[in-house]
This record gives C-alpha cells, structure tokens and sequence, in this order.
C-alpha cells in the first residue's frame, strides 16, 4: 500500500487508536505524553501489538517490545516506520481524513477528544446487574450451599505499626449512610417472579465494625481498643479467610474488616469483599478511598459506579451473534481431558493461603527471565506457564499424566488509566490449556499461552463469555451453573490464576502507617481445589497459593513451590 501520510499524521492516528481502544488518557494527553504513566500495563500492550498489526499491517517482533518503543504514540510510530511502514515527508502533507482526527495540532486532537470520567454515583433506590455479575450471582449461591462460604476475596495491606483505629472506627460505621455507600449492606431482590435481580438498599443498615486481634506477645496496641488474643498468626489469617459474609432477611453484609497486630508490632488490614459488588481493581481502589476519607490520602475521589454501559442499544439478535461462538469455544477447549489436584465434585473444606515475597533482586531475576521468553513487557504468559509447571510437577509426583490442563483467567475490560469505578465487575474471561508435551519447558508453555491469548483477542473471545452471560440473565442460578457444569465437566478449571500488576501503587500509607506489603487471596473453590495468584508492592513481587483443605499435603506443596521458584529463576 502506498503511502498516505506523514510522520506526524501516523503518530495523531496512533494517538487516536490507543485512546478509542485501550486507555482512557487525561485532558491534554499528546502523542509526547507518557502512555505508562496514563495505565499502560501487559495486558494493554498485547491487546495494542494486535491492533497495529490489524490496523498497519506490521507485526512487532517480541525483541522490539520495550519500554522505550511503546512510551509515547511518538515512540509506536517511530517504531512502525522502522518495521517497514512507509509514510510521506512531511512536505507532501495530504489532506486526508485520519481516525477522525482533525487537521489541528495533534495538542488541540488531544484537548478535543479527551474522554470524561464517569459521574460519581453512589446512592441508589435499584441498581441493576451487568453481564458477568450474573455469572457471580450464580457461582456465589453455589459455593455458599456447597459449604464453601462464597464468592468472597479478600484484599491484605501489611503495615509497619498500628494505624489510627478510632477514626477508622468511626468511619467505617458511617460509610453505608454518611458516606452514601449503600451498595456495602444492599441486597439482591427480584422485584416479581419474572423480574431479574437488583440492588436494593438495606432499609436498617448495620453499621460496619471493625474486628480487632491482637497475638500474644505482641506489644499488645489494639487490646486498648478492645482486641482479643490469638496464638497462631496463620490459623487467624485463615480463619479470617473462612468466614463467610452473612446475608441477613433486612440487609447484607457484603464487605468485612479486619486489623490484626502482630508480635513485632506491625499489624495486617484485611478487607474481605463479596465478588458481587466488586472486583480486584475495584477494591483497590476502595482502599485508597478508605485512606483518602480518614485525612491520609492526597488524591481524588473515586467515582462509586459507572452506569454507562447500560445504555448499550443491542437487543438478543445482536447480542447473540457475538456470543454463538462461546459454546463451541467452550468445546474446543473440552476436547483434551483436564485435571485438578482437588476433589471431583463440590465439598467442604477449609481454605488456606502462603504468601511468598521475593526480593528486589530475585524480582528482576524473574522480569529478567519473563523478558527473554515474552518480552521484557508482556508477562502474563510467563507467570501463567509458572503456574501450570507448578501443578504439573504435582501431578508428576503423583503418578498422575493429563492430557492437558486448562485455566480460566479474570481479564480486566475496563479501559486501562480509569480512575474507578469502585463497585461492579469489570471482568471477562480469558480460557487456555496446554497439552503434556507443551509443559516440558517453559519456554514452550509460555509460547503457547501467547499465542492462545493472542487469538483470545483476535477473535473477540472475551466479548463473547460477555455477551454470553448477558444473554443468560433470566436464567436461575442453580441452571445458570448447570449450564456452565456441563461444559466445564464439573470441574471449572485445572486451577485459579490472575496476575493484578502493581497492588495500588498510590497506596503508600494507610490510616497513618506505612504499607510495607499488599496482596489478594482471591476466592477459589474445590474443585479444582488451588490458585496461585501475583502481584507487585514496593518492587518486589508477591507470589499467593491457595488451596482447599485435603487437596494438597505438605510435601506436594513444596513440590509446587520448588517448581515455581525453578521456573522463576530464583531460589525456594
């Protein structure tokens, strides 16, 4: 194709495109202005390789992935045309029309088409739900009958000493009322039979307590405000983790807080959280509201919800031409046998969790070995191909060969560089497995998870689960997860995996202490019985295994954990 514009018209339309279809940029944003600074994370940049490729014909060879060549929209036009797009000099300037671009300094192209942020809303008579939460609603009425507590995750921040207990007593108790946060003790109704579930305000809010625990030994700073004594710090983290969120007839408890202090002094914040009402993201960010309403934090208030994406115009037909592919997608992946390390059907058993920091130094060692198998800036595949080794070496140590194993993993469809909202899911879900002879190496697992994503995109797989689950809205609960039962075979998945990047990185303080360490412990079910989850604080990266009671003995997670480490490039 011949050329058709100049250097300065590809940088505008490159602009354009990362704006329309991966982040969300602040007024004034230009092609100069940093794009990682604005929210560019792996997940983007992959999402971003296959729209120049689609839009420019111009496949980026991994090698040419970094940080210097996707910084600015300047850098990615710069690094087209070195990949072999050819524009004109900027002499024979064409008037032609770009992505929609103006013919005005690429400046004023940014000033002008700058998105706003969603209005902040938190008060609600009815709040309606949206495509995933269905599923959520579902899987959630599962694993409460099933025994299993829930759909409830649970966000940890470790600080350097107690923080300021009475103010967030105080605020705590007034944040269902005072701070219009309704949504935090509302409950799902349906309105008629035929209705579909909504939010509703609890009529009697109970205010939120904050549950204080203090471990024997400890210099004992929360026994004044009333803690009780512990012995054992993991058995009360886990037991924290095993409780369930109640669901009263006048209103539910849909977050729990917990302040536990340690013997060294320093203490661990636990916001538990119902999947229902939000995501990992979301609650991120709820942190940093938290400390922004005790007086500790400097930045803006989160906007509570984004209504927006229901006033999406498309009806059934529509919506089901984008989601007919899902059944046969679900199939395909179903063609090889998967197994997981937990029990068959769905039981009982008590949650647990080890959470492994490394280093700076073992950290970069990692990135270092991420970088040579998928770029030093796409990284999900890596620590995903670490994951499944680790089963695999179980499963090994069992005598136990799968044909494949397979993972559904939550993918954030938020555009990146929004600020909130808090509450409501913003997931899709991205569905992959490896056969036996791809877990023989990392590199080829870690290929293979790159290229499956790659099609995930390509394909618009994640529109589909989403259009999909939109679809079967009217369903039960119970039907909806028979559905998903059958062709899931029952088992959901090999095991849990997500990696969140940076644990909120404006959070430094919280309540006046210092954050030394943040983390999740999604919620996971048995079967398939394990997870293990990632994220960054403080440039060290932090590595979550889970698992359900009985699915693991403690040999075989020292297996899983000396894979892990082996395949990180750092040692257990």
């Amino acid at each position: 194709m011949p050329a058709s514009e100049t250097l300065s018209q590809l940088e505008a339309r490159v602009l354009c495109l990362v704006r329309d279809e991966v982040l969300q940029t602040p007024p004034g944003f230009t092609v100069t202005s940093d794009l990682f600074d604005a929210g560019l994370d792996s997940m983007a940049i992959m999402q971003l390789l296959l729209l120049l490729e689609e839009h420019y014909g111009v496949a980026i060879p991994v090698g040419s992935v970094s940080r210097a060549n996707f910084k600015t929209a300047q850098a990615i036009g710069a690094l087209l045309v070195a990949q072999g797009y050819e524009v004109l000099p900027e002499e024979l300037q064409v008037a032609t029309k770009i992505a929609e671009v103006p013919a005005a300094s690429v400046a004023e192209t940014a000033e002008v088409m700058a998105p706003s942020a969603p209005e902040p809303m938190a008060a609600f008579d009815r709040l309606p739900l949206r495509d995933c939460d269905f599923f959520t609603h579902a899987f959630d009425e599962m694993l409460r009958k099933a025994g299993q507590g829930g759909h409830i995750a649970h966000s940890f921040i470790e600080l350097d000493r107690t923080p300021d207990v009475p103010t967030l007593q105080k605020l705590l108790a007034e944040l269902p009322t005072s701070y219009a946060f309704p949504i935090l003790t509302a409950q799902l109704k349906k309105p008629s039979f035929f209705s579909l579930p909504i939010w509703m305000p609890a009529a009697n809010p109970r205010p939120l307590a904050l549950h204080l625990w203090s471990q024997a030994g400890s210099p004992g700073a929360l026994s004044a405000h009333g803690a009780e004594n512990f012995t054992d710090l993991q058995t009360k983290l886990d037991d924290i983790i095993n409780t369930s969120l109640p669901q009263h007839e006048d209103g539910w408890e849909n977050v729990r807080f917990d302040l536990v202090e340690k013997v060294d002094g320093s203490c661990v914040f636990v916001f538990s959280w119902s999947h229902l009402i939000m995501d990992g993201i979301g609650a991120e960010f709820f942190l940093l509201e938290l400390d922004r309403l005790m007086g500790g934090g400097k930045s803006q208030p989160v906007p509570a919800f984004d209504l927006t994406d229901l006033n999406d115009p498309r009806g059934w037909r529509e919506r089901w031409k984008t989601a007919k592919v899902m059944p046969n997608f679900f199939d395909s992946v179903m063609k090889k046998p998967f197994e997981a390390l937990g029990s068959a059907k769905l039981s009982e058993g008590r949650a647990h969790f080890q959470v492994i920091t490394l280093t700076e130094e073992q950290t970069q060692e990692a990135a270092r070995r991420s970088a040579d198998i998928s770029g030093p800036l796409i990284n999900m595949p890596f620590h995903l191909a670490c994951a499944m080794r680790a089963h695999h070496g179980v499963f090994q140590h069992r005598g136990v060969k799968p044909e494949s194993l397979m993972c559904c993993i939550p993918i954030q469809v938020r555009k990146k560089g929004v600020r909130g909202p808090l509450f409501q899911n913003h997931l899709t879900m991205f569905f992959c497995n490896l056969l036996a002879d791809e877990l023989t190496t990392l590199g080829a697992a870690a290929q293979s998870l790159h290229n499956q994503h790659n099609r995930f995109i390509k394909d618009k797989i994640g529109d589909a689960f989403r259009d999909l689950m939109w679809l079967m809205r009217p369903m039960p609960p119970g039907l909806h997860m028979t559905f998903i039962n059958f062709h899931m075979k029952g088992k959901f998945s090999s095991f849990y995996h997500s990696n969140t990047g940076v644990f909120a990185p404006e959070l430094t303080s919280f309540g006046g202490a210092t954050v030394t360490n943040a983390y999740h412990v999604p919620s996971f079910s048995d079967p398939p019985g394990t997870g293990v989850f990632t994220n960054e604080k403080n440039g060290r990266l932090v590595l979550t295994l889970c698992w359900r009671e009985g699915t693991l003995s403690e040999s075989e997670r020292q297996i899983f954990i000396d894979q892990l480490m082996a395949d990180l490039g750092v040692n257990s």
